[in-house]
């Protein structure tokens, strides 16, 4: 995956994503988590939830940049009845299968370590791509191929960072906020690459969360999704959006 842009992670004291999550512990997916993919009682407030409530989990699904599988795992435990894991790190991979047995859905779990532009197609009726593009830049050199994998009448949705004022990240930033740990060569989506993306599908859908994000550091999560999808309501306010949710059938 090509990557461009602003080096945010040295800007911010270099801290590797991806170590971290070699670094932790792999664990079953605890029973409580997958009761409340299920319910989905608050789809409208979290990114995951609406996918899981709103989008086919029946047939095969692309995890592309999958991690360390929390995902995969749970599109198996929801129904999918095949994931393919993709993502270009071995060792996120080992911890991909491992999660994948602890949770009992091997079988139903294929890791792919590799760039997508070197992968033959599976065409699939989902493919996710979840926190991923942001480092996938230029997205010119990406969204052609994952779209590829999805079959006609399929489903092609990602989540992901976005800014559409530099001012605002500016301010973000300058906030004093910890930031999450960050890879090299990520970069936030901006207005034309949400629109690049939209124009790659058809009839596209955008849903936009956490206007107030970072405050998560000092209010209650589920009020503060609350609020935060109130004032997302109001005419104009999704400009001020962290995340986008994009989603559409393959042209």
């Amino acid at each position: 995956m090509e990557s461009s842009g602003t080096n945010q992670g040295d800007q911010l004291g270099n801290l590797d994503a991806t170590r971290v999550q070699l670094s932790s512990e792999v664990k079953r997916t605890p029973e409580e988590i997958i009761g409340r993919y299920r319910e989905n009682r608050h789809w409208k407030l979290y990114p995951k939830e609406w996918i899981y409530h709103n989008l086919p989990l029946k047939g095969e699904v692309l995890d592309f940049g999958c991690g360390t599988g929390e995902i995969t795992t749970q599109l198996a435990l929801l129904g999918a009845k095949k994931v393919y894991a993709m993502d270009v790190t071995a060792g996120l991979l080992d911890v991909t299968r491992r999660r994948a047995e602890l949770d009992g859905v091997a079988d139903r779990v294929e890791t792919i370590c590799d760039f997508i532009q070197n992968v033959e197609p599976r065409p699939c009726d989902l493919v996710i791509a979840f926190a991923v593009l942001h480092h996938c830049h230029p997205l010119t050199g990406i969204i052609p191929h994952l779209l590829r994998w999805v079959k006609p009448g399929g489903t092609f949705v990602c989540v992901e960072p976005v800014v559409y004022f530099a001012g605002l990240e500016r301010a973000r930033v300058a906030s004093g906020v910890p930031f999450e740990p960050l890879d090299e060569g990520e970069r936030k989506l901006n207005a034309e690459d949400v629109q690049y993306v939209c124009d790659s599908l058809e009839d596209p859908k955008r849903v936009h969360f956490r206007m107030l994000g970072r405050a998560d550091r000092w209010l209650p999560d589920r009020p503060l999704r609350r609020l935060d999808s109130a004032l997302l309501s109001l005419p104009g306010m999704s400009r001020l959006a962290g995340t986008v949710l994009i989603h559409g059938k393959r042209k």
